[in-house]
Formats: structure tokens, C-alpha cells, sequence
């Protein structure tokens, strides 16, 4: 290229004085300016998050030792229902505010309740079934359901049959109560109440007692229980939707187990704990994550229990009061284990 521009500069001059003209130069030609690129900007790691691995902490014990409890979460606090204590079944109920570390003491219930299922419904705590106080443990199942209204117990329309050691959860609009026995034989017909009165709906599949539930706000996820007998366990983790009034069989629970609790996450795994059999009581947590459809294992119970109450408030899981051997064997205990995602 350089030299092509000076032979063109030659031939110009050239032509110009055979003219007798003046010499016209032509302009130079001018190469476009190249703009080098900006230097990349220093590359910057991306920035993680690790929660810390979640560990039990004792809390403030209970005020009184029991076991057989119903329990839900209301206005962020805990309450423990009824259950069992060493001079038998108990109509107390106590609250317990995970932030202040303190118990306080509730309305009564209007009747003592063991084995009863506990859920917060519409706004209202709700306890329905159970067993009130006989000769026989089992001897006489409750069909009362009854609501915390102002302070006060009031009743709600009663179930369609009376049975405890059942489990309930709020889904949705309904309230459903599944699984559970009479004083002779298990319960097959799921009752689903729609906040004017019970219906029966689709069967469970494994009928059993002493099992778990939890509400992931769109089913009702049944975990663990027990064939009438305390050495026949069940692992049996099934889903309801009370939408579409159908059952579904999940991944079995690892450790078969009666008398255990459950608390679902705020990322919506479910979380199962203690339990026992005619051995000796259990300290097993397992975690169910509902996305990877896979079971795993978490902390074990410091102290091992059944018939306690198992919820969770915040990234904390509690456990609280229960059984510490098989039996009964009434516990004031309050562990928490955080931070659970």
C-alpha cells in the first residue's frame, strides 16, 4: 500500500508540469483510527451462601411432663393439647413462643384428651377425635371436634365416626383426618370437613394408627403408624389430595415407627421424628425433600421420644415433650433443631 501511494504522487507531478499548470497535490490519504478494546474487567467469584449445619439446642422445658399430645403452630407459637400424664389423660393445654423461649399456660379443654389430632384451620385451632379417660387405654374414642374461638372451646359439627390416633392437616379450604382406630379395629374412610360439616372421602391405603401428617398447602402428606399392635410398625408415607379426593403411595419411610412427629419446611421437606416399638423409643429424624423424591437422614433426637409434638416455626424444627421410654413415660423435654431449610 505504501508504495502504490508514492507513485501516484509521482504521476501528478508529473502531468502537472507538462501543463504549465501549478502542481495540485492530491490529499493524503488518512488510515481510519483503530480503537483498542477496553481491558476485561477483573473477574469476580460468585458470591454463596452456606447455611450452617443444622444442630439441636435445648430449650426451656415444659411446665408439665406428658406425652400423646396433639399440637399445631398458631400466631407463632406452639400448642401442646391434651396427651397423656402419669395420673392418666389431661385437658391442659400450653403454648410455647420459640422467640421468647417461654411457656404460658391455655384454655383448658372441656374434656381430657390422649391421642388426639391437632391443626390450625381457617385461623382457628381445631382438635378433633382422641380418647378420653377409661379403663382401657383405647376403651372409648372421642367424635367431639372442637375450635379455639376467643379463648373459648367450642364445638364444631362431630366426625362421622369417633377414632384417635388419627392424623389431621389442613389443605386448602378442607380440613382432612386420616388413618386412626376405635377401640377394636383401624379406620379405612378419610373425613374431609369443608367448614360446614364432614364427608367421608377416598380410603387411605395402609389403614394404621399412630402416624404423622403434614400440609404442604396443597396435599396431605400421612407418615408412619402402626397396625393396632406396638411391635406391627408401618413405613408407609402416602400423599392426599382432597381435590381431586385421591391417594398416592410415596417412597416407603427408611425406619418403620409409631408415635412419631412430622413438620413440613418453609422449602416444603418433611421432617419425621422419634417414635417407638415395644423395644424401646427412637431418636431417628429423617427428611423427605418432595422435589428429588428422596429420603435423608438429619441430627438424631438427644433424647429420644413418641407420642410428642413435632412442629416447626421459622428455620427451626421443634420437638417438644413425649414418651422417653416405651410406654408411659411422660417427658418435659424441649429441643429445637436449626437452621432447617
Amino acid at each position: 500500500m505504501r508504495s502504490f501511494r508514492a507513485v501516484g504522487v509521482l504521476a501528478v507531478l508529473t502531468a502537472a508540469c507538462g501543463s504549465g499548470s501549478p502542481a495540485v497535490l492530491a490529499p493524503p490519504t488518512t488510515a481510519p483510527a483503530v480503537t483498542a478494546p477496553a481491558p476485561a474487567p477483573p473477574s469476580v467469584p460468585p458470591t454463596t451462601t452456606t447455611q450452617p449445619p443444622a444442630v439441636w439446642k435445648d430449650r426451656a422445658p415444659a411446665p408439665t411432663a406428658r406425652q400423646e399430645v396433639a399440637s399445631t403452630v398458631a400466631q407463632g407459637r406452639i400448642w401442646v393439647i391434651g396427651g397423656l400424664t402419669a395420673a392418666g389423660a389431661t385437658a391442659l393445654v400450653e403454648s410455647y413462643d420459640p422467640t421468647t423461649d417461654r411457656w404460658a399456660a391455655g384454655p383448658a379443654l372441656p374434656l381430657a384428651l390422649h391421642h388426639a389430632a391437632a391443626t390450625t384451620y381457617q385461623g382457628e385451632i381445631v382438635v378433633a377425635g382422641g380418647f378420653v379417660a377409661a379403663p382401657g387405654t383405647y376403651d372409648r374414642a372421642s367424635d367431639r371436634v372442637l375450635a379455639l374461638r376467643g379463648g373459648v372451646w367450642v364445638d364444631l359439627p362431630r366426625l362421622r365416626r369417633p377414632r384417635g390416633a388419627a392424623a389431621a392437616a389442613a389443605v386448602g379450604d378442607y380440613l382432612v383426618l386420616a388413618g386412626g382406630r376405635n377401640d377394636v379395629a383401624l379406620i379405612g374412610p378419610t373425613e374431609v370437613f369443608d367448614g360446614t360439616g364432614w364427608h367421608d372421602a377416598a380410603a387411605i391405603p395402609t389403614r394404621r394408627d399412630h402416624l404423622s401428617a403434614v400440609s404442604d398447602g396443597r396435599s396431605m402428606f400421612t407418615v408412619g403408624g402402626r397396625f393396632l399392635s406396638a411391635g406391627a410398625l408401618s413405613a408407609a408415607f402416602e400423599r392426599y389430595d382432597p381435590v381431586a379426593n385421591a391417594w398416592e403411595r410415596l417412597p416407603a419411610l427408611p425406619t418403620a415407627r409409631a408415635g412419631q412427629g412430622a413438620a413440613v419446611t418453609a422449602s416444603g421437606r418433611i421432617v419425621v421424628i422419634g417414635g417407638e416399638d415395644p423395644s424401646g423409643v427412637y431418636a431417628e429424624v429423617e427428611a423427605y425433600d418432595v422435589g428429588r423424591q428422596t429420603w435423608a437422614t438429619l441430627p438424631s433426637l438427644p433424647v429420644a421420644r413418641h407420642g410428642l409434638a413435632v412442629e416447626r416455626v421459622g428455620t427451626q424444627v421443634l420437638a417438644l415433650v413425649g414418651g422417653t421410654a416405651y410406654g408411659v413415660a411422660p417427658s418435659t423435654a424441649a429441643e429445637a433443631l436449626g437452621p432447617v431449610s
